[in-house]
C-alpha cells in the first residue's frame, strides 16, 4: 500500500494572494459575473459574512452586484 504522504499533491491552494488582498471602497476591479460577463466595476462596500467577504460593486449605468472574492479577475489601477 502506498502512503498518501509519498505521492505529490496536485491540489491548488484555496486562495491566491490576489484573492487574499484587502479591497477598499473606491477600488476599481474587473469582475466575472455569474452570467460569464466580465465588467469593470467600482467597490461600493466590503461586507463580512460568516461564509467570507463579499464586495458590493457598481458597474454600468445604475447596476450593482454582490460578488464573492473569487469572482474578482484583476485589480485595475
Amino acid at each position: 500500500m502506498i502512503s498518501s504522504c509519498a505521492m505529490p499533491s496536485n491540489k491548488k491552494k484555496a486562495f491566491s494572494s490576489e484573492r487574499d488582498a484587502s479591497y477598499t471602497v473606491g477600488d476599481r476591479l474587473k469582475v466575472n459575473l455569474h452570467t460569464g460577463r466580465i465588467v469593470d466595476a467600482t467597490v461600493k462596500a466590503v461586507i463580512e459574512r460568516t461564509d467570507g467577504k463579499r464586495l458590493q460593486v457598481d458597474f454600468g449605468k445604475d447596476e450593482t452586484a454582490l460578488v464573492h472574492l473569487w469572482q474578482v479577475v484583476e485589480k485595475v489601477r
